[in-house]
C-alpha cells in the first residue's frame, strides 16, 4: 500500500469555503428596518476560508483586532459567485470588480469613489454614538420597531386595497 504525502491528503477547497461575500447591515440611521430600502451593502471582500473571516469580522481577531464597527448593525452575508475561487489572484481581481459594481460603504480599499463611503473614523464615531444612545436597546428597542413595520405594512395595504376597490368593474 503506497504512503499517503501530505500533498495528496489535503483537502481542496470549495467554493463556500474559499470565495468572495457581501456583508449588508442595517443601515445605521434607519429607524424602521424595511427590507430592502432599510438595508445596504456595507461590506465586500474575498478569503480562502470564509468561516473565519466572518468570526473576524464579527468577533475580531486573535491577534488583538476588534470587531468590525458595522458588526452591531444585524450584519448579514451572502457568498458571491467567483470564477477560480481557491486561486488568489482571481479572488483579488473580482473583489476589485465587486466593490466596483455593489458600492459598498465601508470599505477602503478600490473605494474612493463612492458618494456613500463611509470613512472608518465616521464609522466609529456612529458606532460610539449608538452605543450612548442605545441605553433603551434590547426588547424595548425591538418591540417599538417591530410595532413601527406593523403600522407602515398595515398603511401600505390599506392604500393598495382602497386604490384596488376604487379601479374595479363592478365598484
Amino acid at each position: 500500500m503506497p504512503r499517503r504525502t501530505q500533498q495528496s491528503t489535503r483537502r481542496r477547497k470549495s467554493w463556500r469555503e474559499a470565495g468572495g461575500y457581501l456583508w449588508r447591515t442595517r443601515k445605521p440611521h434607519a429607524l424602521i428596518g424595511l427590507p430592502i430600502i432599510g438595508r445596504h451593502n456595507a461590506y465586500v471582500g474575498e478569503t480562502s476560508s470564509r468561516r473565519h473571516r466572518d468570526a473576524q469580522h464579527l468577533q475580531g481577531s486573535a491577534y488583538g483586532a476588534p470587531a468590525k464597527d458595522w458588526a452591531d448593525l444585524d450584519p448579514r452575508c451572502y457568498p458571491l459567485p467567483m470564477m477560480c475561487p481557491n486561486a488568489a489572484w482571481a479572488r483579488k481581481g473580482q473583489e476589485w470588480l465587486y466593490i466596483k459594481l455593489l458600492l459598498p460603504v465601508y470599505n477602503v480599499k478600490h473605494n474612493g469613489t463612492n458618494p456613500r463611503r463611509i470613512t472608518p473614523a465616521q464609522a466609529r464615531a456612529q458606532r460610539t454614538a449608538r452605543g450612548r444612545t442605545r441605553v433603551h436597546a434590547g426588547v424595548a428597542f425591538n418591540i417599538g420597531r417591530a410595532m413601527v413595520r406593523l403600522v407602515v405594512t398595515l398603511a401600505v395595504l390599506a392604500l393598495a386595497a382602497k386604490i384596488g376597490w376604487e379601479f374595479t368593474p363592478w365598484a
